[in-house]
């Protein structure tokens, strides 16, 4: 039995989709289960035989997270650690999701899983607290770190520039920050396949997609796509704007491209092209349409 925490986010309802695809076993938790409450997550636990618990949960709000650092470490490290001493009691082995944010962001080529982390803000400073309480609770354990994450389940980058595209005839999107755009369906199977594959190879991975670009670009494709799609009546003009001319609470990371060679070679799970998911996704939205805010 799967125990996804956070099964109502974006990228838990997108796991919680694919593995009841694949005929795997899972029940849910979200916000009626306090992670940080280890009588809550017992009761959660109880009657069940928990195989793998992947914790999909996180306090996300990167700007609130610097007035609200306690609430956020609640979540994104003393929940975590409550969920690893858990999967130690139950003999579960856990996929704990984790951030870019953990890095400094001063890089120039993409970060591999053994590169020393840095964070530089509160949300950061709290996901790599939650990392290193896991496995110093219990070593049957995957880290999958992920970056510049979109979907059809939650806000998200895309869905704010569509409707900024569709209300206004210009925008200004950073273009000095580097990253690689991530669909939650790609994460979503990248994480069943783990957990169907029962491997014990455990330790820290990073996945998203392939490819690297800026917030810029990455709305340059979206109002592209878009357009094609036929899910904006007319163009608005993009305008490159500089870090410093967008303000901000936090500095987050300049460049965030995360290396996907372990992953390819341990595990053989290689990420599509972020163009292509992206092309994907928009296919979808034009399909199925845009779901209710």
């Amino acid at each position: 039995m799967i125990w996804i925490v956070g099964n109502k986010g974006m990228l838990g309802t997108e796991l919680e989709l694919r593995l009841s695809e694949l005929g795997m076993e899972s029940f849910g938790t979200d916000r009626d289960c306090d992670i940080a409450d280890p009588a809550a997550l017992e009761a959660a636990a109880a009657g069940k035989r928990v195989d793998w618990i992947v914790n999909c949960s996180a306090y996300t709000a990167v700007d609130r997270a610097e007035e609200e650092e306690e609430l956020a470490r609640r979540v994104n490290a003393a929940g975590v650690g409550a969920l690893a001493r858990l999967a130690a009691r139950l003999g579960a082995s856990l996929v704990h999701v984790s951030t870019d944010y953990v890095f400094d962001g001063a890089g120039t080529r993409p970060y591999r899983e053994e590169d020393p982390i840095g964070p530089a803000c509160a949300y950061g400073r709290t996901k790599a607290e939650g990392e290193a309480l896991l496995r110093a609770a219990w070593d049957r354990h995957f880290i999958v770190r992920t970056a510049w994450l979109y979907g059809r389940h939650g806000k998200n980058f895309v869905y704010s520039m569509l409707k900024l595209m569709a209300e206004r005839e210009e925008l200004g999107v950073v273009a000095d920050q580097v990253g690689s755009p991530t669909w939650a369906r790609d994460l979503a199977g990248a994480i069943a396949r783990i957990v169907e594959s029962g491997s014990a190879a455990y330790g820290t991975y990073h996945f998203t997609d392939e490819g690297e670009t800026s917030w810029y670009e990455f709305a340059r494709e979206i109002l592209r796509l878009a357009l094609e799609a036929r899910l904006l009546a007319r163009e608005p003009r993009l305008r490159p704007l500089s870090t410093d001319q967008y303000p901000s609470k936090v500095r987050r990371p300049a460049y965030s491209v995360l290396s996907k060679e372990k992953i390819r070679s341990v595990l053989g799970i290689a990420p599509p092209d972020w163009r292509e998911s992206l092309g994907r996704f928009i296919r979808d939205l034009r399909e199925r349409g845009m779901p209710a805010a």
